[in-house]
């Protein structure tokens, strides 16, 4: 029974094994038809030759597809391209991508290859080759340039590999090769075809007007200068402007006013622009004496020297520069044209303000000395402000009005809007300010004390916006501050002086002031009465305490301010310790005025005759502490004051001599 057991375990294991035996000697079952690219493969034997492309026992050999991919071995090798670009891992494994044995049903180039290489296909910019998709290209099918790029069964270069990435390999050569084969040197890939924006015109530089005219107008086919034989002759020297342009200037041409020697060189006068809009080059008019800058080297050439529809301004010779009245009629006076020349020359006075070289008539600048000159002298800020901010508007009354130097405001609004026109010393910001600087005013303490609030003590170290803080309407107000203490500061007493029944007025002054000065508010001044503002009157040794002692300082408010606090009380247990434990209380209260005065707390003469035992001439000698005696108590030392006995044997005993003690 134990043999049957084990025989048939050791019958199923024989087959298995015979049966793999014979799979491994030639009959081999494979996962599925191979791709018709490579079936046609002789290597692999119509699919019978696995180890072609699989390492016993360890899938696809990545290296025997090199061996018959060799451009995609070689960007492995170069780490180029895309394959290069992969993670060396991905690398070995083929077939994540590249999936086989599925005969024609599925494409070797799977769906899903160029997501697993990190690429969107429809975006691909070809980021992994040395000849990047910019500008147009970026639209192009793929299949526009990879003509074999969607064929089931690819050619055997591969469906993208194998193009030269030069532009004539889609592009047919308009110069035909005059200009060579790089064509995005010239051209680009972002604009249209004809235009050209890497071209170097470099001997004949491309400026202003010639930067927009057409190749073909220079460069006419057929002609000397035509592309083709500009790129196989020798190098041409650059055309002058006269082989492309008519002289206006000769014996006959049309502009009679400008007739001009040497006219071939246009360079001494006109610039590369428009011609109708071009200007005379400042550099050949100085070469005239006469230099043209600023609104002179704007100004049309036949403003002065004529044209077509008007006569030139100069008969013979061009006047000597400064002499500005030639052309320009004046705006000013007589009187202060005469002063001008008087001060600063030249003959018509212009110069002396402006130059030949301001972008308009407003540009000038009058010196000082000759402004003081008109009553009103430049001085600072008034020297750095623009001739234009004072003299504006159209009408020359609007443009010299002939101001006061004192009237500020002619030219600057009443930031204070109207607040000190209620007195005359006020009316014009001189009276506060500087001229040199609105900030910081010259109104200080002198200035104030004739105010209704003359600032003393404290006040005068604060800064005005402390008091003048309110801002209505975008002004700051001054007249109207209030003079009340309590519209700056805080009152730290709660109003306990300001209550019915407490004085509104002491010596002359309310407020704070009836206690405080404007010095400090602490310590109060001397005149503070403390029986008015606490019903309590200070008297002896009290008129010399600290007020500390009594009203200790305690915290208040939001900023935590000391302030003098509330009294204990006004009896003197308040205050004072009790040092007879107890033995004085009478309902309750102990009345210690009843022995002692406010000057000191030492008794100076004790009635015992208002007690229970009268002292007769003989005790009356006795000292005090004979019969009143120190004893230890639970509250320390004290003098027993009472209860004592009144009969000669409390305190003597028979037999004892005089001064004993029983």
């Amino acid at each position: 029974m134990k043999a049957l057991r084990w025989l048939l375990p050791a019958v199923s294991l024989a087959l298995v094994l015979a049966v793999t035996l014979w799979d491994l000697r030639g009959a081999r079952i494979g996962p599925g038809p191979l791709h018709p690219a490579h079936v046609a493969l002789p290597e692999l034997d119509q699919g019978r030759n696995c180890e072609a492309c699989h390492r016993e026992g360890a899938g696809i050999d990545a290296n025997a597809c090199n061996k018959c991919h060799a451009a995609i071995a070689a960007q492995v090798a170069s780490g180029k391209g895309l394959h290069g670009a992969m993670p060396a891992a991905q690398r070995e494994r083929c077939g994540t991508c590249h999936s086989d044995h599925h005969g024609d049903s599925a494409p070797l180039l799977a769906n899903h290859a160029f997501a697993l290489a990190g690429v969107v296909a429809e975006q691909y910019d070809h980021r992994h080759v040395d000849w990047r998709l910019t500008g147009a290209h970026r639209d192009v099918a793929c299949n526009k340039c990879h003509l074999a790029a969607d064929a089931v069964v690819p050619p055997h270069g591969g469906r993208y590999l194998g193009l030269t990435q030069t532009c004539i390999e889609c592009h047919a050569d308009e110069h035909r090769g005059a200009f060579g084969g790089d064509c995005e040197k010239c051209h680009g890939q972002v604009g249209a075809w004809k235009e050209t924006p890497g071209f170097r015109h470099a001997t004949f530089a491309l400026r202003d007007a010639h930067q927009r005219v057409a190749c073909a107008a220079c460069h006419r086919p057929g002609t000397p200068d035509e592309v083709a034989r500009l790129q196989s002759d020798p190098p041409k020297a650059a055309r002058q402007c006269a082989a492309c342009h008519a002289d206006p200037h000769g014996s006959t041409g049309a502009v009679a006013a400008l007739r001009l020697g040497n006219t071939t060189d246009c360079a001494r006068c006109h610039a590369a622009t428009k011609w109708v809009d071009a200007g005379t080059a400042p550099a050949a008019h100085t070469d005239a004496k006469w230099p043209l800058r600023g609104a002179h080297a704007e100004v049309a050439c036949g403003v002065c020297h004529g044209d077509r529809d008007r006569p030139g301004r100069w008969p013979g010779a061009a006047p000597p520069l400064a002499s500005c009245a030639v052309c320009h009629e004046s705006p000013h006076g007589a009187a202060l044209t005469k002063a001008a020349v008087a001060a600063i020359g030249p003959a018509d006075g212009c110069a002396g303000c402006h130059g030949d070289a301001d972008r308009d008539f407003r540009s000038a600048r009058m010196e000082p000395a000759l402004h003081a000159a008109t009553g009103f002298a430049l001085d600072p800020p008034h020297a750095e402000v623009a001739c234009a901010k004072c003299h504006d508007g159209s009408a020359r009354e609007q443009r010299f009005p002939g101001r006061e130097p004192a009237a500020c405001r002619v030219c600057h609004a009443d930031v204070h809007r109207g607040q000190f026109d209620h007195e005359a010393r006020y009316r014009e910001c001189t009276a506060c300010h500087r001229t040199l600087s609105f900030r910081p005013p010259e109104f200080g303490v002198a200035s104030h004390s004739k105010t209704a609030f003359p600032l003393t003590g404290s006040h005068d170290a604060v800064a005005c916006s402390k008091c003048h803080g309110e801002v209505k309407d975008g002004v700051r107000t001054f007249r109207g501050t209030p003079q009340q203490c309590i519209a700056c500061h805080r009152d730290v007493h709660g109003g306990t002086f300001d209550r019915a029944g407490r004085e509104k007025q002491v010596a002359g002054r309310t407020d704070c002031a009836r206690c405080h000065d404007t010095a400090a508010f602490a310590p109060v001044a001397g005149t503070f009465d403390h029986a008015v503002w606490t019903g309590w009157k200070l008297a002896g040794a009290h008129t010399k305490v600290d007020c500390t002692s009594c009203h200790p300082r305690a915290a208040q408010g939001p900023t935590k301010a000391s302030r003098l606090g509330r009294a204990a009380g006004t009896s003197c247990a308040s205050c004072h310790q009790d040092p007879h434990a107890g033995q004085f209380v009478r309902a309750g209260t102990t009345d210690c005025a009843r022995c002692h005065g406010v000057e000191s707390f030492r008794i100076a003469a004790f009635d015992h005759a208002t007690t229970r035992f009268p002292l007769d001439d003989v005790h009356g000698k006795v000292a005090c502490a004979s019969c009143h005696v120190s004893h230890a108590t639970s509250q320390g030392a004290v003098v027993r004051y009472k209860p004592l006995g009144t009969a000669c044997g409390d305190c003597h005993t028979l037999g004892v001599p005089k001064g004993g003690t029983r």
